[in-house]
């Protein structure tokens, strides 16, 4: 099971993407989930079939793949900000989406731009 702390440290494992794809563990994927998930691969996209073609995660290009991680009932694709989990003995997807924090500015700008209206309530 992927816990929360599990996604954050393939996130900090994966923080940086490779010089190259060439040096993804590209052969981890067509090893496990490849007939599973109806993989393809081609000019520099790899392509899940298992997930409709509107999706965002139905083809990534390679050169946004932080990292391939296997685990022991799933593979997941580590992008910058979201973790694919493709389940290797179903055609089920699992996606992360990260969420960022605001930052102490983007909290000033928020009160600046949408100050709270204080109304009188004995109006």
């Amino acid at each position: 099971m992927v816990t929360k702390k599990v996604i954050d440290s393939l996130y900090k494992l994966c923080k940086d993407r490779p010089e190259s794809p060439d040096e993804l563990d590209i052969a981890l994927l067509f090893e496990d989930v490849a007939d599973t998930h109806a993989l393809e691969l081609d000019e520099g996209h790899l392509t899940i079939n298992s997930l409709p073609p509107n999706s965002p995660f139905h083809k990534i290009a390679l050169k946004r793949i932080h990292g391939i991680i296997n685990f022991e009932e799933e593979i997941a694709i580590v992008l910058h900000s979201s973790i694919i989990f493709l389940k290797k003995k179903e055609a089920k997807v699992n996606v992360h989406i990260r969420q960022t924090k605001a930052s102490f500015m983007d909290m000033i700008r928020s009160k600046l731009h949408n100050p709270e209206k204080e109304t009188d309530e004995n109006s």
